[in-house]
């Protein structure tokens, strides 16, 4: 019997006017569940430039104990914005079989083009972090 459960994960640097609320970004990932029931974890205040973070700390051990069947967020850069990090948590997934969403974006990681546009837009989240 299979006991384990979603997750989401929320992040936000800091308050502005022009990002989204944690709030928001778990009401996305929560429309993405269907209303099915799910485990929250969620770090404000925090960059994504490193993994640093309690929250995502937590949801790693979770993963770890078998506890956790997918991770849902809002967007990928929301989980890292640092490619090295992003590959070590993808291989994280797969060594326990996780499942990842993005709510805004789709990706199929099940294909070679589906893992490779993933990687793409890593890069982009790292740049993006590093010029602002």
């Amino acid at each position: 019997m299979n006991n384990r459960i979603d997750a989401i994960y929320a992040r936000q640097s800091i308050d502005k006017k022009d990002s989204i609320s944690i709030e928001s970004q778990i009401e996305f990932c929560k429309y993405e569940l269907r209303g099915g029931s799910c485990k929250e974890y969620q770090d404000k205040g925090y960059s994504g430039k490193n993994t640093d973070r309690p929250q995502f700390q937590m949801l790693v051990e979770d993963i770890k104990r078998g506890l956790i069947a997918r991770v849902v967020v809002y967007k990928l850069d929301r989980i890292s914005r640092s490619i090295l990090d992003f590959a070590n948590m993808m291989a994280l997934f797969q060594e326990y079989n996780v499942e990842f969403i993005s709510s805004t974006e789709k990706f199929d990681t099940s294909t070679p083009m589906g893992r490779a546009m993933l990687n793409i837009c890593i890069v982009f989240a790292q740049l993006e972090r590093e010029t602002i």
